[in-house]
């Protein structure tokens, strides 16, 4: 730890003369950490739209024949069952068996209306909004539904292996060459699966490739861009990066809207932007930290001279003989094994994971249910993306105001209401507006309840297991995560009910795991694994914190 704080220190020096808050990272975060985050959230999630099954019904050959609406025809031709939740609708799956008369005026009087089979000439598909998706192109129904959850489960196994792979590598070879090789095989991976529909395995396989970057896209410059700013500014790096997620995922249904659905287009037309990064190769450094504790004093100092260069500040001419100091001085590395070194950490571990991982399943779920909502599936989705910002902003208020614990089990309680009045509406057909209201008000909870646990994971920790810590939790949530898309296709097959049962009961969960974890505002955060130990152990349960401005406590942390 001592050798760790003398690096910290002899770097922190350095970045001092080059400056922190200069032209140099205004640019660098305004292209990297938001226009840039824009594109890449894109890709990071068009495969839901993508994957969308709209209604469907057995293509009965012969309605050209007839002056029949298509409402009269499949009320002539489709049998009717009971949907749980929503009463009776038009089976799926199923048709009557006939041959039809010539004189469609007898037809209900020789109709056996008992008599049903299954599709016997394929289906058609409600194209007012999709005119071609995955599912619609290769008849993913029936037998075949399951395999578009299947689909999203392998795309979030691909982010979970990703931030194994990536992360190793990003360590290993720096942030700069994997964030580009991230963005490379996030194009081609996308790009393949637009293109590999009839080949299942194909298919997943080409999920697998796309999802596999998605976390090191985002992490990459962010972790750069925190670096080379101030402490001051690492809350506003952050945001950055909220409005850029925000703006893409708004600008994405848009462009689905625009396109008809056609899911091939679509595909392209959101991934392809995320490539016009490597125009700007060289204006994206590699991180100068990682490069001084790789011991590349040369390539560090270049670095850091083109930074100053840019900001109109200069280095001491001792630069490298103070970076050279650097070299041969491993600082001890900790873990995994080291968040169970004592209960305290274990329990903090637990709980925090257990509030990432809800508020990851949670999100996840409402976005992958728009297409299950009635409406303007595009507008939906906008509308949902759109209510996140305000829940950023909102959520960073709240944190603190109220602290991080009670924010976040208020946002979680808030929400599982909310959840409970989605389920009673979602079976009334005319209270779409009602329900589209609950849902964005419920994902404007969620948001808050995300934010509150992302800052909590930061400080919760203490400084030599903070990055393991937060890696082992998005980890974790990323699995558990996968789950979404079966929640929302039990609500497909079985009640439309189900999801927001299932969901309200999450935000419980989450809400008495928040209350559990330590209150980190206005508290002196963990620097050491002993420290962390005892860490809110002087904590009443009922307790709210007070404000406080003196400057040995720390709201955030500033390593």
């Amino acid at each position: 730890m001592e050798h760790k704080a003398k690096q910290d220190d002899v770097f922190d020096e350095l970045m001092e003369h080059v400056g922190m808050d200069g032209r140099f990272q205004t640019k660098f975060n305004l292209m990297f950490n938001m226009a840039f985050i824009l594109t890449v959230a894109m890709p990071s999630f068009n495969i839901i739209l993508a994957v969308t099954l709209p209604d469907h019904w057995c293509h009965v050959p012969g309605r050209n024949e007839t002056n029949l609406t298509l409402q009269e025809w499949k009320q002539l031709t489709i049998p009717r069952n009971e949907d749980k939740g929503s009463g009776q609708k038009f089976s799926k799956c199923s048709m009557f068996n006939v041959t039809l008369p010539s004189d469609l005026n007898s037809l209900r009087d020789t109709y056996n209306f008992n008599d049903t089979v299954n599709c016997q000439h394929g289906w058609e598909y409600d194209t007012t909004w999709y005119s071609l998706t995955a599912p619609t192109q290769e008849n993913w129904v029936c037998d075949k539904e399951v395999y578009v959850p299947n689909s999203l489960l392998f795309a979030r196994v691909g982010e979970v292996v990703g931030t194994l792979i990536f992360g190793q590598l990003g360590d290993t070879i720096g942030r700069r060459p994997v964030l580009f090789l991230g963005v490379t095989t996030l194009v081609i991976g996308r790009v393949f699966t637009a293109f590999s529909a009839s080949f299942f395995e194909l298919f997943l396989f080409a999920n697998v490739l796309a999802s596999l970057p998605v976390a090191v896209v985002f992490q990459s410059p962010l972790i750069i861009g925190m670096e080379i700013s101030s402490a001051t500014q690492r809350a506003l790096i952050a945001m950055l990066q909220c409005i850029g997620w925000t703006t893409g995922m708004c600008i994405m249904p848009m462009i689905a809207w625009a396109t008809g659905g056609e899911w091939k287009l679509f595909l392209v037309l959101t991934t392809v932007p995320c490539a016009i990064v490597f125009f700007a190769f060289r204006s994206f450094p590699e991180s100068p930290r990682w490069l001084a504790a790789k011991g590349k004093t040369r390539k560090c100092l270049h670095v850091l001279n083109h930074i100053a260069k840019e900001n109109g500040t200069t280095l001491p001419h001792d630069s490298l003989a103070k970076l050279n100091q650097l070299k041969g001085k491993k600082e001890k590395v900790y873990g995994v094994a080291s968040l169970f070194a004592n209960w305290r950490l274990v329990r903090n571990t637990i709980l925090i994971s257990m509030c990432l991982s809800l508020t990851q399943i949670l999100y996840y779920t409402m976005v992958l249910n728009v297409a299950g909502m009635s409406g303007n599936p595009f507008l939906n989705f906008f509308l949902q993306a759109l209510v996140e910002m305000p829940g950023f902003l909102i959520g960073r208020f709240a944190c603190d105001r109220l602290g991080r614990r009670w924010c976040e089990a208020g946002a979680f309680l808030i929400a599982a209401v909310f959840q409970l009045a989605c389920l009673i509406t979602v079976s009334h057909d005319n209270l779409l507006w009602l329900l589209i209201v609950l849902v964005l008000i419920v994902k404007f909870c969620i948001t808050v309840a995300a934010y509150c646990s992302y800052l909590q994971c930061m400080e919760i920790y203490p400084t030599c297991l903070r990055q393991t810590g937060t890696s082992v939790g998005f980890l974790i949530s990323n699995a558990i995560g996968a789950l979404g898309p079966y929640i929302v296709y039990l609500g497909t097959v079985v009640d439309v009910r189900y999801p927001y049962a299932i969901l309200s009961v999450m935000c419980l969960g989450g809400m008495t795991c928040a209350t559990l974890l330590p209150e980190t505002l206005n508290q002196k955060l963990p620097e050491t694994i002993q420290e962390a130990a005892h860490f809110g152990d002087d904590q009443k349960f009922w307790s709210i914190p007070h404000r406080q401005t003196n400057k040995d406590y720390q709201s955030a942390p500033t390593k």
